[in-house]
């Protein structure tokens, strides 16, 4: 599960996968990390920004099923950050183009897309997520 947020609190124990000083992104394992990393960013922020990967602002999560990423991609093309990034992509990868930090890559088999956003990449098509980059 992924959720995106505004707030400067850490959203632990969920881990941060992304951060470009606007927002974050955090990954969660289980609903259980998911509301505990919520919590904690209510403690310390009162009012959090809280989004799903498609743009939608939760107000009061009250369901992990908002948070969750169902598309599979047996394609995708997106923007990456950095060399790590590139070495994940090249090892579930059978075909990998990067051109600056641009990457489009087909995948050895069906990944869920959730498996490239916890690595921080964005993905631009066949499906933009997170959608509210613009």
């Amino acid at each position: 599960m992924i959720y995106i947020t505004t707030s400067k609190a850490e959203g632990r124990p969920c881990e941060k996968v992304y951060s470009n000083g606007r927002v974050s992104w955090y990954y969660c394992q289980n609903e259980e990390e998911l509301f505990t990393s919520l919590l904690n960013l209510i403690s310390v922020d009162a009012n959090p920004k809280i989004y799903n990967v498609y743009g939608r602002r939760i107000y009061v999560p009250n369901d992990a099923k908002f948070f969750e990423v169902k598309e599979k991609f047996s394609e995708a093309q997106g923007i990456v950050q950095n060399y790590i990034q590139i070495l994940k992509l090249i090892s579930i990868s059978k075909e990998l183009k990067v051109k600056r930090n641009i990457f489009k890559a087909k995948f050895k088999i069906e990944i869920n897309a959730e498996d490239l956003l916890k690595l921080g990449i964005r993905i631009e098509k066949p499906t933009r997520l997170p959608n509210f980059f613009s």
